[in-house]
């Protein structure tokens, strides 16, 4: 196979395009490649990438970017279409790129977002191609997006089994700042669902001061889940393996929250833990029953 034929195989399998460095590994000098771009219809979209074939649609342009674009991730609605989202549209090219890396190529074809809260936990590969998780990509849409519309695209996620609503609302949390387009539509979706996008609820905050003045134990709060890290109790008493959580009164009937919670228990009953659960109306109406059932639970553990 000849040096053409290779690097027009490269090409074929990256969108169309072949970069500097594979021309120079493929054995072709500056002069040749020049020449290439001169008589032979290479064209350059920029420094160092050169397009053979033209796009022939979305997934060419995505491989594009991939190819020349220093670290790109498929994100958004690329992203979306991917993983299997309803209720958004198709057939779109889009790519997210750490905000300090500089580019100058030319593809009006691909849309890139910048970004600096990119973690390399919320990618994974699809096809070889580096992707944004399900839960990371739902944060990605909800920019410019109604949270009806985002509430309904997580809502029919996790009852296909394809989102972890408490992964999704640690990732929202953690990039979370004033201004970020989506940040307020993820706030509304997880908080009509019972998450915790705020540092501390009223409810965390009644039932702590309830067991305070009950003398109980102090629990420690927003403690790390052991086998998920990343994900927290609202409260916990590691030593006798048994977590709290403090469950808001619009928690009843949404779906997601309770299918994520319900998975996170049972998870936590094969590692040894026990999970109780409190309601508003539980410190609202029942103190005495909340105070009494943590007594009774921290004294059988012990």
């Amino acid at each position: 196979m000849t040096n053409d034929e290779r690097a027009r195989e490269f090409a074929a399998a990256h969108g169309g395009v072949v970069t500097a460095p594979v021309l120079a590994e493929l054995g072709f000098t500056p002069h040749q490649i020049r020449n290439k771009v001169r008589r032979h219809g290479w064209k350059s979209i920029g420094r160092g990438a050169y397009r053979l074939f033209p796009t022939r649609d979305p997934r060419d342009s995505i491989l594009t970017a991939i190819t020349v674009l220093e670290r790109a991730v498929v994100s958004h609605e690329s992203a979306a279409e991917l993983h299997g989202f309803s209720r958004l549209p198709k057939g779109l090219s889009k790519v997210t790129v750490h905000s300090r890396t500089t580019h100058c190529f030319r593809f009006d074809e691909v849309i890139a977002h910048r970004s600096h809260d990119l973690d390399e936990s919320h990618v994974i590969r699809i096809g070889g191609l580096p992707v944004t998780t399900v839960e990371r990509t739902v944060v990605d849409i909800a920019a410019g997006r109604h949270p009806k519309h985002v509430g309904a695209i997580v809502d029919d996620l996790v009852s296909r089994g394809l989102l972890d609503f408490a992964v999704m609302t640690d990732i929202a949390r953690s990039v979370a700042r004033k201004g970020k387009p989506g940040t307020v539509t993820m706030r509304t979706v997880i908080d009509e669902r019972g998450g915790a996008m705020r540092p501390q609820s009223e409810l965390e905050r009644r039932a702590r001061r309830l067991i305070a003045d009950a003398d109980l134990p102090p629990p420690v709060h927003e403690f790390p889940i052991p086998w998920t890290p990343d994900r927290r109790f609202d409260d916990a008493y590691p030593d006798q393996r048994l977590a709290i959580e403090w469950d808001s009164r619009r928690y009843h009937g949404q779906l997601a929250a309770f299918e994520a919670d319900r998975l996170r228990d049972r998870t936590a009953a094969l590692s040894g833990w026990r999970v109780v659960r409190f309601t508003w109306d539980d410190i609202e109406y029942r103190p005495v029953e909340v105070v009494e059932s943590i007594r009774l639970l921290l004294q059988r553990a012990s």
